[in-house]
């Protein structure tokens, strides 16, 4: 008479429960004590609607480059939190800052077809840059970003919860915060 092992069947929660006491608590960032008077962190930047229009200005430093697009004879370069740095590239080797597209608390941008499409707050909108130096804004659908500007970029830090009746958050600025209640 043969014997068999019994099967033994693969229980993914009995296995996490076995190995649980084998990972290490410092894989873990401690939930941070909320109970402190003052201590750096960030706080939101507010911009009221008005503010956050998107319009052509003047050509701009670049502060936080982020993405670069080339478009027929233009070099478009992201700035985070504050538009698109337009540059004539006809001479790649001496590309000139002509012009800025703000458009503030924009943390992303992609474009297809001649149209920037830019996150900015909770909205997403759609810009026709078929000529970059005189842009029109084509659309704006309102609440797509629900969770947008709703934190910092930096991560492990304190900060001041955005509060909606303020604006629009736009940006963060590092503060000493008195009595934070908000930490990422």
């Amino acid at each position: 008479m043969k014997q068999t092992m019994p099967s033994l069947k693969f229980k993914p929660a009995l296995l996490l429960l076995l190995l649980l006491p084998l990972i290490s608590c410092e894989f873990w960032e401690p939930v941070p004590d909320f109970d402190v008077e003052e201590i750096e962190g960030m706080r939101p930047i507010y911009a009221t609607e008005s503010e956050v229009e998107v319009k052509n200005l003047n050509a701009q430093q670049i502060e936080s480059p982020g993405k670069i697009y080339v478009i027929n004879e233009y070099l478009l370069v992201v700035d985070q939190l504050r538009g698109v740095h337009v540059f004539n590239n006809t001479d790649p080797e001496n590309p000139r800052n002509i012009g800025f597209i703000q458009i503030a608390g924009s943390n992303d941008v992609a474009i297809r077809n001649n149209i920037l499409y830019a996150d900015q707050g909770k909205d997403l909108l759609a810009i026709d840059i078929s000529n970059p130096e005189n842009v029109k804004l084509m659309s704006r659908v309102k609440g797509v970003f629900p969770f947008a500007a709703q934190y910092p970029m930096v991560e492990g830090t304190y900060f001041e919860c955005p509060d909606p009746s303020k604006g629009i958050v736009v940006g963060w600025e590092a503060a000493i915060l008195k009595k934070p209640e908000c930490y990422r």
